[in-house]
């Protein structure tokens, strides 16, 4: 993937976070971020408008993508971004079981929308662009698939954890291998069940 080309065609004004009704500050963040020039109030910054008290977004799996791509060109404080994908895999896996829980069923549409969606999420070449019908696709499933998505994105790209969990730098070495427990022993949670 060519991340500064995907991050200009990336359609920002069209996901909104918790704090705008776009996404437009990340694009700058996360080129600074590809830069080496982010300083920790940036990836703060990014970090808080992927996730808020464990509720995902619908720019999360993207954020997400941009994360894996930027651990993958070895670009940025690796540390802070498997530290902020371990808050992301947290939250879905929480939210997840709240699924499950509550006994939601995705209905045969939402599941062949995960298809289409999984086209571009999911390819290591994507250049940002997405037309007219895969955004009102995105933005018509039902939002418990931003958990999925964020759980299978992680899954799919364990191998690059594993990788780094083997880095010479400790303190990389230590997140990705904290990353990989979570992944391996996901939290458990009761919801009142007896």
């Amino acid at each position: 993937m060519n991340f500064l080309k995907c991050m200009n065609n990336f359609p920002w004004n069209r996901f909104a976070t918790v704090y705008e009704t776009n996404s437009i500050g990340l694009k700058g963040i996360f080129i600074k971020m590809f830069n080496n020039t982010a300083e920790m109030s940036d990836y703060q910054y990014v970090i808080d408008r992927l996730e808020c008290q464990d509720t995902l977004y619908r720019i999360t799996p993207w954020g997400l993508k941009f994360y894996i791509c930027l651990l993958m060109e070895d670009k940025s404080n690796q540390n802070i971004l498997l530290q902020n994908i371990n808050v992301l895999f947290e939250a879905a896996n929480y939210n997840m079981q709240v699924d499950i829980a509550t006994n939601y069923n995705p209905t045969k549409g939402n599941l062949m929308k995960y298809e289409i969606i999984k086209s571009k999420l999911f390819d290591r070449d994507f250049d940002g662009t997405m037309d007219a019908d895969y955004i009102k696709t995105f933005k018509s499933i039902d939002r418990n698939f931003m958990q999925r998505s964020t759980i299978d994105l992680i899954q799919q790209n364990i191998s690059l954890f594993e990788d780094l969990a083997k880095s010479t730098n400790s303190n990389i070495a230590q997140s990705a291998s904290l990353l990989i427990n979570s992944i391996h022993n996901p939290k458990k949670y009761d919801f009142g069940k007896s």
